[in-house]
């Protein structure tokens, strides 16, 4: 199946760039399946989510190794509206500075952070 769930690439053009990325990839083999996992949910849920989910250090590995996941998946997936954590964070309105640490993360600890309802 060829499904199109963003403008910017096809899932057969997504999944043979990761099936490239592993092929090539030497490392940690954790670090492989996190960023792997970024890009396979972040189609379904959207860079958004995936941005407030995974850990600076595997975002910016992501965006080194295989390429800008806000260039690669869409903003916000199909399934976006599931995050626990960007519902929150889109009543308060202040997305950057939540990712970036100057507001909000001791109301929304890591574990509701990643909660899928």
């Amino acid at each position: 199946m060829n499904t199109k769930i963003n403008e910017r690439m096809t899932d057969k053009e997504l999944f043979e760039k990761l099936d490239q990325f592993g092929i090539d990839f030497h490392g940690q083999a954790d670090d492989l399946n996190e960023i792997v996992g970024l890009f396979v949910m972040g189609r379904l849920y959207g860079w958004r989510v995936e941005r407030i989910v995974c850990s600076k250090r595997i975002w910016t590995l992501a965006t080194k190794l295989v390429g800008d996941p806000k260039k690669i998946l869409p903003e916000r997936g199909p399934l976006a509206y599931k995050s626990f954590a960007l519902k929150i964070i889109d009543s308060v309105g202040d997305y950057w500075d939540f990712v970036a640490g100057r507001s909000g993360r001791e109301e929304l600890p890591n574990r509701e952070r990643k909660l899928i309802e």
